[in-house]
């Protein structure tokens, strides 16, 4: 493994991290507080990059994602934020 590879993997797994902690902080403010200030879309986007750029390592292994845009969507449509915001409009 190459210093460029370890170090997209860091980014990588950071990016995840992100959605994934920022995906539980959301949602423990929608059921505290409705009207909270959270982090906005930065988690959605976070997970929706960090899928964006595993697919191909994903494929470079021999894995074959199907319908490779539903997932990359999906972190958008998951996080509880966008609804909240969805619904008081």
């Amino acid at each position: 493994m190459t210093g460029g590879e370890l170090l997209g993997l860091i980014l990588l797994s950071m990016a995840w991290c992100f959605f994934l902690f920022g995906l539980a902080f959301h949602v423990q403010i929608v059921r505290k507080r409705p009207g909270a200030k959270g982090m906005g879309f930065l988690p959605a986007v976070s997970g929706s990059l960090a899928v964006f750029f595993s697919i191909p390592v994903l494929a470079r292994h021999g894995i074959d994602v199907p319908w490779p845009w539903l997932w990359i969507v999906l972190p958008l449509v998951v996080d509880p934020y966008l609804w909240v915001l969805l619904i008081r409009r």
